[in-house]
């Protein structure tokens, strides 16, 4: 072994090999010796210039070693992380999971890599896999790939020089699916849903949770976990501050806050009260009236299978229903929530007092986007007052 040439305050190493003639450098990372070779037909001097670039990129933050480590392991490291610090709901922490799977289908040509040898033209060549997916289901998967590359460029990990998918001629996929929007019932299917449920439809015990999804807008979950400890005949008003949900096994739970809950800020901005009027009154007596027995002091619970309510079961009795009585082209929860949050808007009520009963978070998008599209028949009676 030849002599050593020290380099100054401890940075690293450099001698010349004896046997060979060429040099060697030596550096200290993370507790660990790593050692460099000159190449056969490397100038000394460039090789001298490659080890200094690697000291310093290690003394400025910038160094980046080797590594095996895959998008994949990135990313479910990174949901289960959330999920251990309460980060995440356990609907929210399912979904992750299922949208990890997406992508280990739609991604598997480069999911598995090592980050560090992942390209754009991968990303690029998975897109036409993506395209096969809802807009939702790309847009969950676009937004974990990019936390995981995201991760993988942070200063605390240094596996890759940079997010790849910053690279601003990546565009996200566009769904071959045509997705289509949630409308509202029109002012007349809303009668006649209205009709059959006071009338024909007046004792099945479904009815009440339908009216009041028809009534208050609230979400399917927020109906079937409401409790008589949320009625407030003083104040005739309704409390909502939460909602059935699901546990990480597909169990329905209830849940502690509403869907609008920021488990970051601890912030339940879906937490409201709704005005109790005479028809929502008359439907809470109907259903305090009962004997109500279960531990919860739920208003609605499966007394025969001693079980809450499932929101699948409400929704399969809408189907059922409409396939009776022919109301609408479909007929689901949800469509009931996107039918009074428009018919406030056509009532021209302040935006901010429609997300405040709606539970959204005040100046959200969601509401006007999502939730509200006007009538044909709003949209006629607007025209006339122009003419």
């Amino acid at each position: 072994m030849g002599k050593k040439k020290s380099k100054g305050n401890g940075e690293g190493t450099i001698y010349v090999k004896q046997k060979t003639g060429l040099y060697v450098g030596q550096y200290v990372l993370d507790g660990k010796r790593h050692t460099v070779y000159q190449k056969k037909n490397e100038k000394a001097g460039d090789f001298k210039a490659r080890f200094n670039k690697i000291i310093t990129s290690i003394n400025d933050g910038t160094y980046i070693g080797k590594s095996s480590e895959t998008l994949e392991t990135i990313i479910e490291r990174h949901i289960e992380q959330k999920n251990k610090d309460g980060i995440t709901s356990n609907n929210s922490y399912k979904r992750d999971k299922e949208t990890l799977e997406q992508i280990k289908k739609c991604c598997s040509n480069f999911i598995y890599k090592p980050v560090q040898k992942v390209t754009l033209h991968d990303i690029e060549k998975s897109k036409e896999e993506l395209k096969q997916y809802k807009k939702s289901g790309i847009d969950r998967a676009w937004r974990l790939l990019f936390k995981g590359f995201r991760i993988a460029s942070s200063p605390s990990n240094r596996l890759i020089p940079y997010n790849i998918m910053d690279d601003e001629n990546l565009k996200k996929p566009v769904s071959v699916k045509i997705t289509e929007k949630v409308k509202p019932l029109t002012v007349k299917e809303e009668k006649r849903l209205n009709d059959i449920l006071d009338n024909e439809e007046r004792n099945h015990p479904y009815r009440n949770i339908v009216k009041l999804e028809l009534i208050t807008a609230m979400r399917i979950g927020e109906v079937l976990a409401r409790s008589k400890d949320n009625i407030n005949k003083e104040n005739m008003t309704l409390h909502i501050d939460n909602t059935l949900t699901e546990d990480e096994e597909g169990n329905i739970i209830l849940g502690e806050h509403t869907k609008t809950y920021n488990k970051t800020t601890g912030i339940d901005e879906g937490v409201r009260n709704f005005p109790i009027s005479d028809e929502i009154n008359e439907i809470i007596d109907e259903q305090t009236s009962k004997k109500i027995t279960n531990i919860y002091g739920l208003l609605f619970w499966d007394y025969e299978k001693n079980t809450f309510v499932s929101p699948k079961e409400v929704n399969a009795w809408l189907r059922r229903l409409n396939e009776k009585y022919k109301i609408s082209k479909t007929l689901h929860n949800h469509r009931l929530r996107h039918t009074r949050i428009t018919r406030w808007k056509e009532a021209e009520m302040d935006m901010k007092a429609i997300q405040y009963l709606a539970g959204h978070v005040e100046g959200s998008e969601i509401t006007g986007k999502v939730y509200i599209d006007v009538s044909e028949d709003f949209v006629f009676k607007q025209l006339k007052k122009a003419l």
